[in-house]
C-alpha cells in the first residue's frame, strides 16, 4: 500500500517565521513560485530574458554577403579597422625605406532589427612585392533599412621603394562614414619617414612593425589588425607588411 501526504500549508515549529501557504492549482510550464511577502506562494511566470550584450562577431576575412545578427538582436555597436600599409624596400647600402600609413577606424552604434543583414569586405594589409596599401574595410547594408550610409574605413597608404636616405612615410587611411547617431572616425596615423629610430604607426587593434634592427635588414610586419609596416635598411632589404582589417560586431539586445 503507497502512502502519500498533502499538504496546503508549511510551518516551522517554534520561532517567528509566518506560514507558508501553498498554492491551489497546478502550475504551468516553465513557473515557479513567489511568496507575496504574508506567507502565500503563487505561480508566476519566468522573466524576460534580462537586456544587454549577447554576442560578438569578429570578422578577419572576405568578403561575406548577407551577413545575419543573432535573433533577438535590436542593437549593434560596429568596428571597422582598414589595413595597414606596408614599407617599401630598399636598393642601396643606408636607404631606409618610409614606414606605411596605418588604416582608418570606426566606431558606431545602430538601432537594427535582427532580420537586417549585412555585406562586410576586410582588407588585407599591404605586401612588399605585392599591393603596398593595406585594403579598405567596409560594413554595408545587405538587406532591411538600420544602416544609412555605408562604413568605409581606408587602408593605409604603402611607401615606394627607398632610392634614398630616409625615404618618405606615408599616409594613414581616411574613413567615410555619413551616418548620424553615436560614433566616432579617426583616420589612420601616418607613417614616418625611413629612420633609425621609427617603428611603424599602431592603430585600434595593432602594433606597429619595427624598424630593421641595425644594420642592414628587412622591416619588421605589423602585428594585430591596421597597423603599418616598419621601414628597412638597404641594400636589397624587404619592407614590413602592414595588417590586415578587421570588423567587429558587438550585439545587444
Amino acid at each position: 500500500m503507497v502512502a502519500k501526504l498533502v499538504l496546503d500549508q508549511l510551518q516551522k515549529t517554534g520561532g517567528s517565521l509566518t506560514a507558508l501557504t501553498l498554492p491551489a492549482v497546478n502550475a504551468t510550464a516553465d513557473q515557479y513560485l513567489k511568496n507575496d511577502g504574508a506567507g502565500v506562494l503563487g505561480w508566476v511566470d519566468a522573466p524576460a530574458d534580462v537586456s544587454g550584450f549577447h554576442n560578438v562577431q569578429f570578422i578577419t576575412s572576405t568578403p561575406l554577403s548577407a551577413l545575419a545578427l543573432t535573433t533577438g538582436t535590436n542593437l549593434i555597436v560596429v568596428e571597422v579597422q582598414g589595413a595597414g600599409g606596408c614599407s617599401g624596400s630598399s636598393d642601396g647600402i643606408g636607404y631606409m625605406a618610409g614606414n606605411g600609413g596605418a588604416g582608418g577606424y570606426s566606431i558606431q552604434q545602430l538601432t537594427v532589427v535582427d532580420t537586417d543583414t549585412w555585406n562586410v569586405t576586410v582588407g588585407a594589409g599591404g605586401v612588399d612585392g605585392g599591393t603596398h596599401n593595406g585594403g579598405d574595410a567596409v560594413f554595408a547594408q545587405a538587406s532591411g533599412s538600420s544602416l544609412g550610409s555605408t562604413i568605409t574605413a581606408g587602408g593605409g597608404v604603402g611607401t615606394a621603394d627607398a632610392s634614398g636616405a630616409h625615404a618618405t612615410g606615408a599616409a594613414g587611411g581616411t574613413v567615410t562614414n555619413a551616418n548620424s547617431g553615436n560614433k566616432i572616425n579617426i583616420s589612420g596615423s601616418n607613417g614616418a619617414a625611413g629612420s633609425t629610430d621609427k617603428t611603424g604607426p599602431g592603430s585600434r587593434w595593432g602594433w606597429g612593425g619595427i624598424r630593421a634592427p641595425s644594420g642592414n635588414g628587412a622591416g619588421g610586419h605589423a602585428t594585430g589588425y591596421g597597423a603599418g609596416g616598419g621601414s628597412c635598411v638597404g641594400p636589397n632589404a624587404a619592407g614590413g607588411s602592414g595588417s590586415d582589417g578587421l570588423v567587429i560586431i558587438w550585439e545587444y539586445k
